[in-house]
């Protein structure tokens, strides 16, 4: 499973309902301060780094929190 899949399944998890890498937080799912605490717990579970909270409301899709989950990883190296 890619990192991307693993996102995806979080944000599924969280949200009740398929999400795809573009569904934006705030336009698609009306994301609130509640889910972004809870994508960033499950963010650091899954993935092993300590995401800071602004990343999601910064990268706001998938696809873009992926990316920054990426690079801590690459960081950590």
């Amino acid at each position: 499973m890619t990192s991307e899949e693993q996102m995806l399944d979080i944000w599924k998890n969280i949200f009740g309902r398929q999400v795809g890498p573009d569904t934006d937080f705030f336009d698609d799912l009306e994301g609130d301060s509640m889910a972004a605490a809870a994508i960033v717990h499950w963010v650091n579970i899954v993935f092993g780094v300590q995401l800071p909270m602004i990343e999601v409301f910064d990268r706001p899709t998938p696809s873009e929190l992926t990316g920054a989950v990426d690079e801590l990883r690459a960081a950590a190296r």
